[in-house]
C-alpha cells in the first residue's frame, strides 16, 4: 500500500493522550499517558513511563484518537507512532475502542496496523477495532527504555467505494498501558504476564445480517483467485452481446490471486441499470450474477469458470443493510 504525503482533507489525525478508560487485571506496576507534551506525550508514575510522538498527535483527555475525515475514494495513507518506555524496562500493551454501529465509512476504510514487517491487525477499520478490543502486546520481549517502537497504520478508502461514503468521517481511539517487567522479568522460570484489558468487555456485533430479498444489491467485496489479468465487472448491455459486455463499466483493474476488490452497483437513492453483472478477465465474459435479490447473493457466494474465481466477501442492499452468508454455489 503506497503511503503517500499526508494532508488535512486525506486523514486529520488527533491523537488525544493515551489512558485506560474502565478497569485493568493483574498485578504489575503500570503507566498511562494521560497529559501533552510538545508534539508528543509522556506521564511517569514512580519509575515507569510511556511516550508517544507522531506528526500530527496531541494528547488530551485520556484518549488516543485518530480522527478520519475528507478521505476521497482512492486515496491512501501512513501514520507513524515512534512510542517508548522511559527508565526501566516494560511490556507495552494496546487496547482500541469500539466501532459505532454501522460506521460506513470504517467498514469501507481499509487498514494495517503493523510493527516493522508485523502485520498486527488488517481489515476494515472497523474489524480492526473489535479484533484488538481486548488488547495485544505490542513487544516480544520486554521493551528497552529509550528504544523507540515504532507502529504503521497504512488506510487506504478503495476507488469504488460508494459516492455516500467518501468524505464522511469516523474515529479510531486507543490506550497503552506499560507493566515493568521487574515484577514478572522475561527470563523468569515461570512467567505469568497478564494481559491487563484482557477482562475488557467484547465489543457489540457488526450490524445483524438480513438476506437479499425485496431490494438490490448495492455494493460488494470480492476476492479474485486466478492468472494474474484484466479483471473487469460490467453491467450487461441491452444488446445481443459479443461475450465481453457492453455495458457500463463498474471496476476494471489488474489483479493477482487473492487480490481483493470493491464494486458499487447502485449508489441510493440512485438506483440505475439492469440487475446482470457479468465477470469479464482479459475482454472476455467469465460468468454473470444476478443483483436484483430475485437470486441468493451475499458472502459466500463463488462465482466461477474453473480457471478464474469471484468470492463475494461482503455485500450491502440499497437499503443499507448488511447481506448475509449464502451457501457457495
Amino acid at each position: 500500500m503506497a503511503a503517500p504525503e499526508l494532508t488535512r482533507r486525506k486523514i486529520l489525525a488527533g491523537i488525544c493522550g493515551i489512558g485506560a478508560t474502565g478497569a485493568v487485571s493483574g498485578g504489575g506496576t503500570y503507566a498511562f499517558l494521560t497529559r501533552r507534551v510538545d508534539t508528543g506525550g509522556q506521564i511517569q508514575s514512580g519509575t515507569v513511563s510511556i511516550n508517544v510522538d507522531c506528526s500530527l498527535c496531541s494528547v488530551v483527555d485520556n484518549t488516543v484518537s485518530f480522527a478520519v475525515d475528507g478521505i476521497d475514494r482512492g486515496e491512501s495513507g501512513r501514520e507513524t507512532l515512534d512510542i517508548t518506555v522511559g527508565t526501566n524496562p516494560a511490556r507495552l500493551w494496546l487496547r482500541t475502542d469500539c466501532p459505532a454501529v454501522p460506521d460506513r465509512l470504517g467498514d469501507a476504510l481499509r487498514v494495517r496496523l503493523g510493527r516493522d514487517d508485523e502485520t498486527l491487525a488488517s481489515g476494515s477499520l472497523s474489524s480492526v477495532r473489535r479484533a484488538l478490543r481486548t488488547g495485544i502486546r505490542l513487544d516480544t520481549d520486554c521493551t528497552i527504555p529509550g528504544e523507540p517502537i515504532e507502529l504503521h497504520l497504512d488506510w487506504e478508502l478503495p476507488g469504488e467505494t460508494a459516492d455516500s461514503v467518501a468524505g464522511s468521517g469516523t474515529a479510531l481511539r486507543f490506550d497503552l498501558v506499560a507493566e515493568q517487567c521487574r515484577h514478572t522479568p522475561e527470563d523468569a522460570e515461570t512467567v505469568d504476564v497478564i494481559n491487563p484489558f484482557a477482562t475488557t468487555p467484547p465489543c457489540d456485533e457488526a450490524e445483524t445480517c438480513q438476506p437479499c430479498q425485496d431490494d438490490r444489491v448495492a455494493s460488494a467485496t470480492f476476492e479474485y483467485n486466478g492468472p494474474t489479468d484484466l479483471v473487469e465487472l460490467i453491467r450487461a448491455g441491452n444488446g445481443a452481446g459479443n461475450g465481453s459486455g457492453n455495458g457500463e463499466v463498474l471496476t476494471s483493474q489488474s489483479l493477482e490471486a487473492g487480490d481483493l476488490f470493491g464494486a458499487t452497483f447502485h449508489d441510493p437513492p440512485d438506483i440505475r441499470g439492469g440487475p446482470d453483472i457479468e465477470f469479464v478477465v482479459d475482454g472476455q465474459r467469465v460468468d454473470t450474477f444476478h443483483i436484483s435479490c430475485s437470486q441468493p447473493f451475499g458472502p459466500g457466494l463463488v462465482i466461477t469458470d474453473g480457471t478464474y474465481t469471484l468470492t463475494v466477501l461482503s455485500a450491502v442492499d440499497a437499503g443499507g443493510h448488511t447481506l448475509c452468508e449464502v451457501s457457495s454455489q
